[in-house]
């Protein structure tokens, strides 16, 4: 949407050197007309976000939920998640078997598909994600989300007491 505003300005900026009449007024109108574009052009997107409950200091692993948004008008895919303090990051669904009756964790591939305005409900007995391995470092748990459109989103992860 920045393309659209910037587009209008150059345009708009055309027609008055074109038309040779550029004084404080029109400057002052140009000025007001990119920042009306910019502000209804370009639309904010939403947080992702994401929780956790603290995991005790000898675990290796740990499962993060919350809620994924499509942040963009399209579809895309999550091609990966990456952390800075676990070494591996997996969507895992927990399914019921039919036959035992036995609630087990499934494991679900990259890519993610996310259609346009589509949400992933990331909750305990059902999607989340399962972090593997986890590293020495300090500080707050950093997620990075790599979308297919190759644009990615950095998520502090929340830790929640149950």
């Amino acid at each position: 949407m920045r393309v659209i505003a910037i587009t209008h300005l150059n345009i708009i900026l055309i027609e008055v050197l074109l038309l040779r009449k550029i004084n404080i007024t029109n400057a002052g109108i140009l000025l007001l007309i990119q920042v009306n574009l910019f502000v209804f052009c370009h639309k904010p997107t939403e947080p992702i976000r994401l929780w956790m409950t603290p995991p005790p200091e000898v675990a290796k692993t740990a499962a993060v939920y919350g809620e994924i948004k499509n942040p963009y008008a399209s579809d895309v895919e999550i091609r990966t998640i990456v952390s800075n303090r676990y070494k591996t990051i997996d969507f895992h669904e927990t399914v019921i078997d039919d036959q035992s009756g036995i609630a087990r964790m499934r494991k679900l591939d990259y890519p993610i598909l996310l259609k346009a305005n589509e949400t992933i409900e990331l909750e305990r007995s059902g999607k989340h994600l399962m972090l593997y391995d986890k590293l020495d470092h300090p500080g707050k748990l950093e997620l990075e989300i790599q979308f297919s459109n190759g644009e990615s989103r950095t998520v502090i992860v929340e830790e929640r007491e149950l």
